[in-house]
């Protein structure tokens, strides 16, 4: 199934000052087998090391000398490395340690051969060995499950894919290409973008043997918790895992999560998740000015989880309980659908750029006010709000603009496509901005199509 990182790949193989690229990115997301498409679509030869399959190597990458350890794996795999032909994969990157450190002399003294590593826990691996990171001698690179378009291309919608891929705001979607846009939509929920359960839907096409493997990944990072046993309980951190989906689209509040246990204890929980990339925490930020990073509040946080189809198994949903009652489905759809929008703004930037999201929120009696997501689009603060559905009141919004004075805000919703102009019905309010309606399944063309609305 292709990948829209393969693109990202490509550049940073044929760039001339190329530094060892990092992935990072939660397990099974994909990381392993993006670079062996990669290698395998531009004959590439793969000499690949899994460190956690094979840990007899870690003395040999302590020794420091790329020259000694490309010697070494020629011999181990029979293989002759062509600096100039191969890519050297270091998976699991994060349980050699000694591995994260030769990186940057594969940088300073084999400069022709390209190597990339991949670690989906490395933060861990990074507090618990006191390591820092080759600084200047490594690029990082960030990878999520996939995209809703990525599916699409999965399932065979070609020609929906590539009809969103090319649409320019003013134009009008009939009404059936909506619906089946919709449609796909609805089972892009249910499936999430975990590659493995598009694989099996793909080859299956049955939602139950989908969710098989939704289960399965979730036992899988349970399984990792012991690896987390040495920095908190592993009953606390189970506990907090099964409640993460409650934070979706909700304040994170830490005595729901663990109300027996300090504040402290939970945040440091949640850190741990954030390190596994199974949780995003998205911070309240005044957007007073931009970067929106740097006017943040940390008491203030929304949580957005690595997968909608993983949430919805995380929350005891199971796809045949949907199917068969859907009245379920639609009973959690505003989340869904943040949770859907969430996901996919967080990788809407370069893949160099670690992944971060921000909302807004006033809190005062009788007057509390939220939008769902702001992000910079170029020079310009913009924000986002989610409806589940095809209508749904913008009052947060028209505070938000009015207040910051903002000219532009778009809005998620199962409408088809708007651009206007919204006057706000506050009292004593005559202020005015351009409001862009996008449905749902667009929000892979953000950034292009309020590129075009924004004239920049």
């Amino acid at each position: 199934m292709k990948r829209k990182e393969e693109a990202y790949l490509l550049e940073w193989y044929r760039n001339p000052y190329r530094k060892p690229l990092l992935i990072q990115g939660a397990r099974q997301v994909g990381k392993s087998t993006l670079v062996r498409m990669f290698c395998q679509k531009n004959n590439l030869q793969l000499v690949e090391v899994n460190f956690e399959q094979n840990q007899t190597l870690q003395t040999l990458f302590a020794s420091n000398d790329p020259i000694k350890i490309i010697q070494s794996l020629e011999i181990l795999q029979n293989v002759k490395i062509d600096a100039e032909k191969t890519v050297l994969f270091l998976d699991e990157i994060q349980a050699n340690p000694a591995a994260i450190l030769s990186l940057r002399y594969f940088f300073e003294k084999v400069p022709a051969l390209a190597v990339i590593a991949a670690g989906s826990l490395l933060e861990f691996a990074l507090e618990q060995y006191k390591l820092s990171m080759p600084v200047g001698r490594i690029e990082y690179f960030f990878m999520g499950p996939m995209h809703f378009e990525e599916f699409l291309e999965a399932v065979g919608a070609d020609q929906l894919l590539s009809y969103l891929q090319t649409y320019s705001l003013g134009e009008e979607i009939p009404q059936v290409i909506h619906e089946k846009a919709l449609e796909h939509l609805r089972t892009y929920y249910l499936l999430g973008g975990m590659p493995e359960v598009i694989r099996v839907y793909r080859e299956t096409r049955s939602l139950r043997e989908a969710n098989k493997i939704k289960y399965s990944i979730l036992n899988t990072y349970r399984d990792d918790f012991a690896k987390y046993q040495t920095r908190i309980d592993n009953s606390k951190l189970q506990e907090v895992f099964d409640k993460l989906g409650s934070t979706v689209g909700k304040k994170i509040k830490y005595v729901e999560l663990l109300p027996q246990d300090r504040s402290t204890v939970t945040d440091r929980i949640l850190t741990l998740f954030e390190y596994a990339r199974i949780l995003y925490r998205t911070y309240h930020s005044s957007a007073n000015n931009l970067p929106l990073k740097t006017e943040i509040n940390q008491k203030y946080s929304k949580g957005i989880l690595l997968d909608i189809g993983l949430y919805l198994t995380l929350q005891g949903l199971s796809i045949a309980d949907i199917v068969q009652d859907k009245g379920l489905f639609f009973s959690c759809q505003g989340a869904l659908a943040e949770q859907f929008i969430g996901q996919h703004l967080l990788y809407s930037q370069p893949g160099y750029m670690n992944p971060e999201l921000y909302y807004w929120n006033r809190e005062k009696a009788q007057s509390n006010a939220e939008v769902d997501f702001l992000i910079q689009q170029g020079n310009t603060l913009l924000p986002i709000e989610v409806k589940s559905g095809k209508t749904g009141t913008l009052k947060s919004l028209h505070v938000f603009m009015e207040t910051k004075q903002c000219s532009m805000a778009l809005r998620f919703s199962t409408n088809t496509p708007v651009v206007e102009t919204v006057k706000s019905p506050l009292p004593k309010s005559d202020y005015r901005y351009t409001l862009v309606t996008l449905p749902l399944y667009l929000v892979g063309q953000t950034r292009r199509l309020m590129k075009t609305a924004l004239g920049k």
